[in-house]
């Protein structure tokens, strides 16, 4: 009798828990996958580099079941960004598909500006100025010349081009293409380290002009910087 009343009981106990499971369980699972909610997706291919606008955004209906955590779906953090990767027709936005800029604030402002990056190299540490120069110092760029235009010997001139002056340093590079800014960082804090603080290449920004008077004095004679002032912006 007591094994026929345990097994009532326990068949009782499975009818229970089944109908739980039934009736209360399983209606609340489906009640939550079925539940959706709107998102913002790309309405199109939007290739990298774009700035995200109104027109690149559609609203849809997805479950809420599987979406990632980090979907934005504020217009406002969207329009007006930069896609940083590729983002194809029905993605959702995330933080690492957008950014502030293309490349970096300083370079996204040289090209707003219609200018370019040219390096020049520096024929001795003279002309480099020694270990002192720094990124975005303004410079000016002489030219020091000991043969005519014809190729024949003459006096040795140095010549101040009006549009070789204030030139703002982009970057400072020794003969390893390291920064010579970096090098000086980690000589100062003590820190081993094997590069060598004297440039050998600076990166200037210059308009296309300039560009190719730099190129020009560069085949025709022996490049100098004179300094003169410190900018504002730092080496990144």
């Amino acid at each position: 009798m007591k094994i026929l009343k345990n097994r009532i009981f326990l068949s009782a106990l499975c009818i229970i828990v089944a109908a739980a499971v039934s009736f209360v369980l399983l209606p609340r699972f489906y009640e939550n996958k079925d539940a959706t909610v709107m998102v913002l997706r790309a309405a199109e291919d939007i290739p990298a580099g774009t700035r995200i606008e109104d027109k690149h955004l559609v609203q849809a209906e997805v479950g809420k079941l599987g979406l990632p955590e980090d979907v934005i779906n504020d217009k406002s953090q969207i329009v007006g960004k930069i896609a940083q990767t590729d983002i194809f027709k029905g993605d959702y936005f995330s933080p690492k598909k957008l950014g502030e800029y293309l490349a970096d604030e300083k370079l996204d402002h040289i090209a707003k500006n219609n200018q370019r990056l040219i390096t020049i190299s520096v024929p001795s540490i003279a002309a480099g100025l020694s270990s002192h120069l720094q990124s975005g110092d303004i410079v000016t760029v002489a030219v020091f010349i000991t043969k005519a235009s014809d190729g024949q010997s003459a006096s040795p001139q140095v010549i101040l081009y009006p549009e070789l002056k204030g030139l703002e340093v982009y970057s400072v590079e020794n003969a390893r293409t390291q920064s010579t800014t970096q090098v000086r960082e980690q000589q100062a804090e003590g820190q081993s380290s094997s590069g060598d603080p004297v440039p050998k290449a600076v990166t200037l920004v210059a308009t296309e002009a300039q560009a190719t008077k730099l190129i020009e004095a560069e085949y025709t004679g022996k490049l100098h910087l004179i300094f003169e002032k410190r900018g504002a912006s730092h080496e990144r």
